[in-house]
């Protein structure tokens, strides 16, 4: 009767998407949605966003790239097929859709519908540390209070680069590859606090020592927060008083930071979690699980 018990069990969590996935207590981990119909599975889910009004955007390397859900897991519509070569990273700012693309060099804006509004690089083409209208495979996308653009470019370079909001190259943050303070290695997930400070993840895979730094919107190097445990840092999250969430792709956890300090870790997953997206709307973490077959994950709180 016990084994029977426990079956039934795992079968009825597996059904309902709600199986808790961490060794903290206070949380725990679900499986949010599944694959448009008629699809086996989500392909390789990189990255997922969160409008912060209802709506959960899925970005995966499988044709269509952009699935829309909205909360409770309702598959809405989709765009972007032929689009992207290389997908990356996908945010939503004021009810803007931004994206990158690693193979093709360049992040996109777009309506929530998709259609493009804005490109940054140059389609195809490289670009080197100075470059101010060509990138290396860029990372993820930022945007500040006033409009302005900060694009990560991090996997081919090492810097930020910030552009007025129509578009228009300002300066390069960054831009020595290094473990020292100001410098980057790769400079993978960024955000932008209450404070308008630059909070960006830097993997450091050389150094052996992943971290986060802090700048203002000027460039000025402010802080870095190190040594407290990473792997691999790859996605960032930052609520309204300034939490941080940085998911741990190697480590398969997220470290939750204030004000540089350690508070919590969500840790055991058993995913590796790439890119995250904080609902404001929900109170709720989501992040791209990039375990073959890759999975979208929902963070709860436990009350």
């Amino acid at each position: 009767m016990d084994k029977f018990i426990c079956i039934v069990l795992v079968a009825a969590a597996l059904v309902g998407g709600a199986f808790a996935q961490t060794s903290n207590k206070n949380y725990e981990v679900l499986t949010f949605a599944e694959p448009p119909e008629g699809e086996a599975d989500w392909g390789d889910t990189v990255s997922v966003a969160a409008d912060g009004k209802g709506s959960i955007l899925v970005f995966r390397r499988v044709e269509p790239p952009v699935l829309i859900y909205n909360r409770e897991g309702k598959f809405q519509k989709s765009w972007g097929t032929g689009i992207f070569p290389e997908i990356h990273s996908i945010d939503v700012f004021d009810g803007f859709v931004w994206v990158t693309d690693t193979k093709d060099h360049m992040a996109y804006k777009f309506t929530m519908d998709g259609q493009q509004l804005m490109a940054l690089g140059t389609k195809g083409v490289k670009g080197d540390n100075s470059s101010q209208t060509a990138f290396n495979r860029p990372t993820d996308v930022a945007i500040a209070r006033n409009g302005d653009i900060f694009v990560a470019d991090g996997y081919g370079n090492s810097r930020i680069v910030h552009f007025s909001k129509d578009g228009k190259f300002i300066k390069i943050i960054g831009g020595t590859k290094g473990p020292g303070p100001g410098e980057f290695s790769t400079p993978h997930a960024i955000r932008i606090d209450s404070k308008g400070r630059l909070i960006v993840n830097d993997w450091q895979p050389e150094a052996k020592n992943p971290r986060v730094q802090v700048f203002d919107q000027n460039g000025k190097f402010l802080e870095q927060w190190a040594n407290l445990g990473f792997m691999r840092t790859t996605g960032l999250a930052i609520t309204a008083d300034d939490t941080v969430y940085v998911s741990d792709t190697n480590g398969n956890q997220v470290r939750i930071l204030k004000d540089g300090k350690l508070l919590d870790v969500i840790g055991d997953l058993k995913a590796r979690p790439h890119n995250i997206a904080w609902d404001e709307g929900s109170g709720e973490l989501y992040f791209a699980d990039t375990t073959e077959p890759g999975q979208i994950k929902k963070v709860v709180r436990k009350k």
